[in-house]
């Protein structure tokens, strides 16, 4: 397993990057998954996030305009703790690409699939992984990151409610807001 150094020099090695989310999507895997590309995209890299199923409607303000010409080189799953949940068609998708070479979870139970993987269990979500992979990486956060990172952490917190919820989930929540985050409309469509 990699340490979280380790990680975000990986991360911040790679251009055109597929992510990947779970299936039945819920606002962790994707603000997870869209903060990174958005911060790939901020640093004039390509990315693209891919997921079986349809993206809920209600989390629209997170999908960044698509790029086109897009052929990935790097392969990354966020939230992802079993490849079972990555669904039926994706790894079809990825061959012609890559193996997926890092896996970015918060799950105890994750079923090491990819070639390397960051794991925090003790994180309430994988979106406050991704916060501290892009403070390790000297990556700014800009608003349209900061609503995906506490799209995340609410998601997975029932709004700040459940027993995960620590002190530094509140901390990185307050960045955010301070960074632009919307969240009373984010927190209305949780």
């Amino acid at each position: 397993m990699l340490t979280r150094h380790q990680a975000a020099e990986m991360l911040a090695s790679f251009d055109r990057v597929l992510i990947l989310c779970h299936r039945n999507p819920d606002g962790d895997t994707l603000g997870s998954g869209f903060a990174l590309c958005r911060a790939f995209l901020n640093q004039g890299k390509k990315a693209r996030v891919f997921c079986n199923d349809p993206i809920p409607e209600k989390f629209s303000y997170m999908i960044p305009e698509q790029q086109e010409d897009f052929v990935p080189l790097h392969v990354v799953s966020v939230d992802v703790a079993d490849p079972a949940l990555l669904g039926p068609n994706t790894e079809q998708m990825i061959a012609p690409y890559s193996p997926i070479e890092l896996s970015v979870d918060h799950h105890p139970t994750h079923k090491q699939f990819a070639q390397e993987l960051f794991l925090e269990a003790d994180s309430a979500s994988c979106c406050e992984i991704v916060r501290e992979l892009l403070r390790e990486m000297g990556w700014e956060i800009d608003a349209g990151i900061a609503n995906c990172l506490y799209t995340g952490l609410s998601t997975d917190t029932g709004c700040f409610k459940f027993s995960n919820t620590t002190p530094r989930t509140h901390r990185i929540a307050a960045e955010m807001i301070e960074m632009g985050a919307d969240h009373t409309r984010i927190n209305k469509v949780m």
